[in-house]
């Protein structure tokens, strides 16, 4: 093995894509005077200058390189997921996109993924009920990454039939094959799991401040990396949840674990009523004594619109109610104005607020 074989193990493209980046490594220069000395060193020791020596000094860089790259490849897998989400803004994100490697495919409607995993394939359903198969490739079968903006919401089926419907404005790393001793995903926003149940094989999902762990059940994550406050609401089964900071906490259904990542303080509620956090998985949006201006912020992200009224005099009128979000948008609106003093001018689409005790 010579200089140009050593060379190419160390620019490999596995290295230069996973491992180097970030990383200190030699130059030209200085990678030619490292083998220079190797050379010098093994030629002038009188008991070292045979063919055989000069190749247990090459198999030492090798040792060495190769000892490196275990090292970073370690490192690599312990925040695998979480660098697959740098490859998306999920803020300025306008469809749902589903991300093989670095392909992306873009959706204009809802849609349903599915792990096919016996023909290295994902299948894609959409809410008119078209479908179609992607191909995955050996180099993108290790990390599917499905994105969802604001107002949208998707549903990944994985390899084992569990089903995660994931919330806007959320990402979800997932692979196309489990490995063999355990079941992970990794998530950043919020969804809706439910778990297949296999007593061998535990299923965890990574957030960046919790760990949850479980063999089968149901449950909500919600773990927007820009909002303080993290949560995990179980419906149905138990879960071990582990925050960054080593605190580990089993629930049962009904309760709702809350970790604070402006404190580092974790509690846990229980008799929660869970209907208030998972309406939006059945498209209903729950209004609990909410601003009417904040309201109608919400249907624009929803319905991608913008509506006329004077945020201030809105802000200052509460309601309470349900609205079906799956409904058109005028639909839509004529149900608002049986729950909220207001009147719609469609032309201009301006929302007036108006004093129903005036006769």
């Amino acid at each position: 093995m010579g200089k140009d074989t050593l060379g190419n193990f160390v620019h490999s493209d596995l290295l230069r894509k996973h491992i180097l980046p970030g990383e200190p490594s030699l130059s030209e220069s200085e990678r030619k005077e490292m083998w220079e000395n190797i050379e010098k060193r093994t030629i002038s020791c009188p008991h070292c200058y045979s063919w055989p020596w000069r190749w247990c000094a090459v198999a030492s860089v090798l040792v060495l390189a190769v000892g490196s790259w275990l090292f970073f490849q370690k490192n690599l897998q312990s925040d695998f997921y979480s660098r697959m989400t740098e490859l998306v803004d999920v803020d300025t994100l306008h469809h749902i996109s589903l991300f093989l490697g670095e392909q992306q495919v873009v959706f204009d409607s809802q849609v349903e993924v599915r792990c096919v995993a016996e023909t290295n394939q994902v299948e894609v359903k959409s809410i008119n009920g078209t479908s179609f198969k992607l191909s995955v490739t050996e180099q993108e079968k290790g990390y599917l990454q499905l994105a969802v903006p604001v107002g949208a919401k998707a549903d990944v089926i994985l390899a084992d039939k569990s089903r995660i419907t994931v919330r806007e404005q959320s990402k979800l790393c997932f692979p196309l094959h489990f490995a063999e001793e355990k079941r992970k995903v990794y998530l950043e926003g919020e969804a809706y799991l439910k778990v297949t149940p296999d007593a061998n094989k535990r299923f965890v999902t990574e957030t960046p401040n919790m760990n949850v762990g479980v063999l089968g059940t149901e449950f909500l994550i919600s773990a927007y990396p820009k909002a303080l406050e993290q949560s995990v609401l179980l419906i149905s089964g138990k879960v071990e949840v582990e925050s960054v900071r080593g605190s580990r906490h089993v629930l049962s259904p009904n309760q709702r674990y809350v970790f604070d990542s402006s404190t580092q303080k974790s509690s846990l509620n229980s008799d929660v009523d869970p209907t208030i956090y998972i309406c939006w998985k059945e498209n209903l949006l729950k209004i609990e004594d909410e601003p009417l201006s904040c309201v109608l912020k919400k249907l624009e992200d929803i319905y991608n619109t913008n509506f006329n009224y004077d945020w201030n005099e809105l802000a200052k009128i509460h309601i309470n109610g349900k609205l079906d979000i799956s409904v058109p948008l005028d639909e839509l609106l004529d149900r608002l104005t049986k729950i909220a003093p207001v009147k719609l001018d469609g032309t201009q689409r301006k929302v007036i607020l108006i004093d129903k005790h005036k006769k």
